[in-house]
């Protein structure tokens, strides 16, 4: 290691999450896994504990410009962030300066020492039941004004007024008197510090990264660095579409990363993203893989210890282990087997989502192939269209190339060329789409396997089928309830509990659920994704009433309320969000679990540093627990009230014992209690 290097830190426990230095560059505050803020003075490498956080890490640690006090957001024991300021000495000990009644972080100091910068959300936003944040300025003393306390008319007009000619020279202050008000140490009214806040001009939004820089103040807003100036009182733009910046010291100048790059500017409104981008073309670093590949073993083992949600990590001796598979790393010879090693090291805890994610290693450039949305048949020495998939062709993403307006191709057709050349059954098809999604291609098709009478379809293939074949599968479930059911019972597939997931609820539920007397949610092959109590909380909602108006039936509140029974389909593909779906359905008592046991892993990811090629190992941080305190679903998964094998046999022979059952289940249950339907308008009122 050369001489200018060395450790500063050694054996905190916990891995550094963030660290700042103070700008008299004698001491360093950081915050690790343990959720400390700690402090490190640079000359003694001396440690010491400036503050704690109970339930998460704590955040944002920024300095006073005279090193005396740092500043940082801590979670408070009711959930909310609040802003804290700690002195760099012993006393006085860390005080709140803002409620614990709404959220509020990214502090930063002036750096002449009269404001304290947050951002807060406090302005409530209806549609979407939530608070927005604004920018808040708290003075520091009960003696410093609102940065927008009225402006004198006369002070206004005296900057305006010419200097008269026979006037003395203004008196001047010494260089060693600025300098001795540049060192004047901070001093902090802690007393009344909330009733002095003050929110600063601009709208509701998404506001963060705040650094406080000479008579302004820098923050991103939405891929933006604007620029809020104290005096003017005005916002304006310095950068656009960045991924974030940082400041030297002085606050002139500021490093910012765009599209991947990293670029230097002015810290002034109107600097051009792109520009001043540094000349990092020619940089090369010398890596030796195998010291490389040590260092991440040693990271992936490091990252499990503090990231994990138990902190006796399944009751495993995590050190012992660490010895046990380190001897292999020194023989690895490829980057594969390093991730080999540390699926082993994560696999002795027995736990789902422990992923491990290559980084740097060679991989082979793939060229997609064009898909046609469609099954081709062999039929003699051509191929026919045996079936065509529907696609809602608005959405790109869910575009079917045959089905596209203008597009004359039928299910039967012989496909008999593909832009000029000619295709037989002797040939694979999909090699003459090579390299052509999106592409204009012509396809030559025919009722009969000839070119007589042959016509040309001009068609723009796309990468996948998969979305189509799904939408296929949903739709003859959907098809198969309906006619089992004479239109009784309705039908909802959840592919997973993310964006696509929710939509595929709400978009599908909602037009059903005030024609249908019952319904079956399907959570089979649910991959997960999120917390799904938004979804079961949708199945859930009872009507409350119902509005009367005019020449209409009666409408119910909430909209698309429903009180009809139902049913859930799940199996052993139902993963994470698809574990906790059933779970939460059962939960709320909507109704039976019908089919195998889901597949058992409710941990939970959340965050997580990289390893230096850009690799990972994801370690789960959180994990299930029921209302009693007991561990569940995690390596049991959620148990059917009505088990149901899908036998493969069935299944290929066009039947679905899940859904058949289902039904059953359902058309039973109506026929004990009946559908429940809206009431017919009352009689009007007489109130005369």
């Amino acid at each position: 290691m050369p001489e200018t290097q060395e450790p500063l830190t050694r054996g905190t426990g916990a891995w550094i999450l963030d660290h700042a230095w103070s700008p008299d560059s004698k001491k360093i505050a950081f915050t690790d896994k343990l959720n400390r803020l700690m402090l490190v003075d640079v000359a003694s490498k001396a440690v010491s504990e400036v503050d704690r956080c109970a339930e998460d890490n704590i955040q944002g640690a920024q300095w006073s410009a005279d090193s005396a006090w740092i500043t940082y957001a801590k979670t408070s024991p009711n959930g909310f962030d609040c802003v804290w300021i700690a002195s760099a000495g012993d006393k006085p000990a860390p005080k709140r300066v803002t409620t614990d009644h709404y959220n509020s972080d990214s502090p930063t100091f002036d750096p002449e020492g009269r404001y304290l910068f947050f951002t807060s959300a406090r302005d409530f936003e209806l549609d979407r039941l939530r608070f927005r944040r604004r920018l808040y300025a708290l003075p520091l003393r009960k003696d410093v004004a609102s940065p927008l306390a009225p402006e004198s008319d006369e002070e206004a007009g005296a900057k305006k007024k010419e200097p008269s000619t026979d006037s003395k020279p203004a008196e001047t202050k010494p260089a060693d008197s600025k300098a001795a008000d540049a060192k004047k140490p901070l001093v902090i009214d802690f007393d009344g510090a909330e009733s002095r806040l003050v929110v600063l001009p601009g709208d509701p939004g998404q506001y963060g990264g705040l650094t406080a820089v000479k008579g302004a103040l820098l923050f991103m807003q939405e891929g933006t660095l604007k620029r809020y100036d104290l005096e003017k009182r005005e916002t304006k733009n310095v950068l656009e579409g960045i991924q974030g910046y940082a400041l030297t010291p002085d606050g002139k100048t500021l490093v910012y990363l765009h599209q991947g790059t990293l670029a230097t500017c002015d810290s002034t409104p109107g600097q051009k993203a792109g520009d001043g981008k540094l000349p990092l073309d020619a940089v090369r670093v010398r890596v030796e893989p195998t010291v490389e590949w040590m260092q991440m073993y040693q990271d992936a083992w490091r990252i499990f210890r503090d990231w994990f949600y138990d902190p006796g990590m399944h009751g495993s001796d995590w050190r012992a282990l660490r010895e046990k598979y380190a001897p292999l790393v020194p023989h690895i010879s490829h980057r594969n087997e390093l991730d080999f090693v540390l699926g082993e090291l994560a696999g002795e805890l027995n736990v789902g989502h422990a992923y491990v994610n290559f980084g740097d290693a060679p991989r082979v450039p793939r060229v997609a192939a064009g898909l046609l949305g469609c099954e081709l048949k062999r039929d003699g020495d051509r191929y026919r269209i045996a079936k065509i998939y529907a696609g809602e062709n608005w959405d790109d993403s869910t575009r079917s190339p045959l089905t596209e307006p203008g597009v004359d191709a039928r299910t039967g057709d012989f496909l008999l060329a593909i832009d000029g050349d000619e295709l037989t059954s002797k040939d694979n098809p999909y090699r003459l789409l090579e390299n052509k999604v999106g592409r204009q291609v012509t396809l030559l098709l025919n009722d009969k396997p000839t070119r007589e009478g042959a016509r040309e379809a001009v068609v723009r293939p796309i990468a996948s089928e998969q979305d189509l074949r799904y939408r296929d599968w949903v739709r003859r479930n959907a098809e198969r309830v309906d006619r089992l059911s004479n239109g009784r019972i309705g039908y909802v597939h959840a592919p997973n509990t993310q964006v696509e997931g929710h939509r595929r609820l709400f978009e599908d539920f909602r037009p059903q659920a005030r024609v249908k007397e019952a319904m079956i949610i399907d959570d089979r092959y649910n991959g997960g994704g999120l917390i799904p109590d938004r979804m079961a909380y949708a199945l859930a909602q009872p009507a409350l009433n119902y509005w009367s108006r005019r020449s209409s039936s009666l409408t119910v509140q909430p909209d698309f309320a429903f009180d009809g029974p139902m049913a859930m389909l799940i199996n052993g593909y139902s993963s994470s969000g698809g574990d906790a779906f059933p779970y939460y359905f059962r939960k709320l008592h909507l109704g039976p679990l019908i089919g195998k046991r889901t597949w058992g892993g409710l941990v939970g990811i959340s965050g997580g540093p990289r390893f230096v090629d850009g690799g990972s190992i994801s370690a789960p941080s959180f994990a299930f627990v029921d209302t009693a305190g007991h561990w569940a679903v995690e390596a049991e998964g959620v148990a059917p009230d009505i088990e149901v094998l899908d036998d493969p046999g069935r299944i290929q022979a066009g039947e679905d014992p899940s859904i058949e059952k289902a039904v059953e289940v359902l058309l039973a249950e109506l026929g004990k209690r009946g559908p429940v339907r809206a009431p017919e308008v009352p009689k009007g009122p007489i109130r005369k």
